[in-house]
């Protein structure tokens, strides 16, 4: 019995690894486009329902490895009552956002340009899809790599990994 078992382990375990799907650059690359908020009279609303949005309580956004960008397609409601967000305005570039709805009232902070302004880099290196985060000086200031895209018709879920400690570009917000 333990060596069916093992044959049975031997073989799922290689079967699973492959089923996996990968993440393609221009998939990436579709999605941000897909992303682009809608302009209205040539000017956008901040967020837009199409912005990435990041958990910040606690300062998240900036002190973690890890992020998942949130994207909710059906309806309007903030899952986080503090959080970051990424509104793409053009191809590849976007507006970082901050709102805290956790006490009353809710506030938002506005944005300045250049250096709420950032474009982004999308790449791939090896097997790795990598995106830069690039001020408007062309500095990089972070930089991801994309581990797990979810799309369905209600969300879009983003995990990315930080490839390095980030520099401090704004993190007052």
């Amino acid at each position: 019995m333990a060596k069916l078992q093992f044959h049975f382990i031997a073989f799922l375990f290689p079967l699973l690894l492959l089923s996996q799907n990968k993440i393609s650059k221009s998939e990436v690359q579709k999605i941000i486009k897909d992303s682009q908020a809608a302009k209205k009279d040539g000017s956008i609303s901040l967020p837009s329902i199409k912005s990435w949005k990041f958990n910040n309580v606690d300062s998240l956004y900036f002190k973690s490895d890890t992020l998942i960008a949130i994207q909710n397609k059906t309806n309007t409601q903030n899952d986080f009552c503090k959080f970051i967000d990424w509104t793409f305005y053009q191809k590849n570039a976007f507006i970082l956002g901050s709102e805290s709805l956790c006490k009353e009232p809710p506030t938002r902070s506005v944005t300045k340009y250049p250096e709420d302004y950032f474009t982004i880099a999308v790449y791939q290196v090896e097997d790795k899809i990598m995106i830069d985060m690039l001020r408007y000086d062309k500095m990089v200031v972070d930089s991801f790599n994309v581990i797990e895209i979810e799309n369905n018709n209600e969300f879009l879920k983003i995990k990315l990994v930080r490839r390095f400690i980030p520099l401090p570009y704004n993190n007052k917000i």
